[in-house]
């Protein structure tokens, strides 16, 4: 087996502050880019023209208005339920991102003031996941900070804060390996994937490589390996119940409606699914029968495509006595993203971390934002067209499948380069230039003393 040595090279703090002043600024231009489509439409405008014609239709403004969020009705426990079957106040959200949004309501009386408060809130949490990926990857941060997706969809939804948790329990796992004990490791990245999967459910999936990684760690012996397996799906399991079983015990049934809303959520245009664009113009049938159809080959598809992934790292870990769990935490957010019924158009910022952290070649990250610009654009333009009488076929509605298609094409290719990749190994921030060929590496080299990788770290394929 060929071992990829290189370290990832240390960049000076100013050029992460300049990085970071990046991520924020795109942050804020993904405020401004949402604000207009806050206030209602001028005189003969459709409200859909205004919300598709520059693209900056939000959940975070629309949802403030659908929920009523600024009656401040704490969410999951109100006993009387709104028009979509929710509990008021309550959104179609695990627990702890609806009692953020509740928290940010609180000052605001309109959708405006609530994507500023959001905005602000965001802010720091880009600003530390630019900061501790920096830190782990030197300059590919820079996939993170300074591309399309951070303006096009920070405001989008709330996924600026699970990312957040996931750019925190890489930075723990990745960053701090040489300086706190594994089991405290295990302890803080499992509590943190436990909290991002409380603010959407994607960072949980993460927690079974990192125990298959703590499990079967080579050199490490076996009652040390388990216990910090075990520690890595306590602290995940423990932060997953306290953040949901309160809301369980004071309405069970509250509770329950936000999955039973998700898990009926019917497949449509508006999911960018393949479910949908892949089997027209049989999936446009909006039949009981088509749409429940529909629905299982999703539920299928992504359980055993997620099953599969988790078992192609076990074996790579089990070959080479390392799981790659990093590689196949990536992987299976891309499967899970071609599979699932949904493919929302922030979920390109789940990909983000692992792009910066995973070394994939630099190509296969601008083919997947261009195919996800793609997406973008010609899926708000198709519709600001057919708003405006224009229902027959635009370039809009062509790039729109075109982006579809490349979706499908690339995330599977994506998945299985990220298995064969290896993964950054950061080398200390320096406050001098990283240009310096004099610039010292401040980490010792790697010894039979030192361990060279962090669990689950790759460096290289096979041979």
């Amino acid at each position: 087996m060929k071992i990829d040595r290189r370290n990832t090279r240390p960049l000076s703090w100013i050029e992460i502050a300049v990085m970071t002043a990046v991520a924020v600024g795109l942050t804020i231009g993904s405020m401004l880019h949402h604000l207009p489509c806050t206030v209602l439409p001028g005189p003969g405008v459709a409200r859909i023209t205004q919300l598709s014609q520059w693209g900056c239709a939000s959940d975070v403004g629309g949802m403030f208005t659908i929920h009523d969020y600024a009656a401040h009705v704490f969410p999951y426990v109100s006993p009387h339920a709104d028009a979509s079957g929710l509990p008021l106040g309550t959104p179609e959200y695990p627990t702890l991102t609806a009692i953020w949004i509740w928290l940010t309501g609180l000052p605001v009386v309109s959708a405006h003031g609530f994507v500023i408060v959001t905005a602000l809130t965001f802010l720091p949490l880009v600003a530390l996941a630019t900061i501790m990926l920096a830190r782990v990857a030197g300059r590919r941060a820079w996939i993170f900070a300074a591309t399309p997706p951070l303006y096009l969809y920070a405001l989008l939804n709330w996924d600026v804060i699970p990312v957040f948790f996931v750019s925190a329990a890489l930075f723990v796992e990745l960053g701090l390996r040489d300086r706190i004990p594994p089991w405290v490791r295990a302890l803080i990245a499992g509590a943190l994937l436990g909290i991002g999967g409380a603010f959407k459910l994607y960072p949980a999936l993460f927690v079974c490589p990192l125990v298959l990684a703590y499990l079967i760690e080579a050199g490490v012996p076996l009652a040390r390996r388990v216990r910090d397996a075990a520690v890595v799906a306590g602290s995940a399991v423990a932060v997953l119940l306290a953040a949901n079983v309160p809301f369980l015990v004071i309405n069970a049934a509250g509770w329950w409606s936000v999955i039973r809303f998700q898990a009926s959520r019917p497949i449509e245009p508006d999911t960018l699914s393949v479910w949908y664009y892949a089997l027209l113009p049989w999936s446009a049938q909006a039949t009981p029968s088509v749409e429940h159809t529909l629905n299982r080959m999703a539920q299928v598809a992504t359980a055993l495509g997620l099953l599969t992934v988790v078992v192609i790292g076990l074996v790579i870990g089990i070959r080479r006595r390392q799981m790659p769990w990093v590689q196949t935490a990536a992987a299976m957010i891309c499967i899970y993203m071609v599979c699932n019924k949904v493919d929302s158009p922030q979920y390109t910022l789940w990909l983000l971390p692992f792009f910066v952290v995973v070394r994939l070649r630099i190509g296969w990250i601008i083919a997947y934002l261009g195919v996800d610009l793609a997406t973008f654009v010609g899926y708000f333009r198709d519709i600001y067209y057919n708003s405006i009488g224009h229902t027959e076929a635009t370039w809009a509605h062509f790039l729109l499948y075109a982006g579809i298609a490349g979706h499908i094409v690339l995330l599977p290719i994506i998945a299985g380069v990220c298995l064969a990749s290896g993964v950054a190994r950061p080398r200390a921030v320096t406050d001098r230039s990283v240009d310096d060929p004099e610039a010292p590496a401040h980490l010792p080299e790697a010894s039979a003393d030192v361990p060279e990788r962090a669990p689950g770290e790759l460096a290289a394929p096979l041979a």
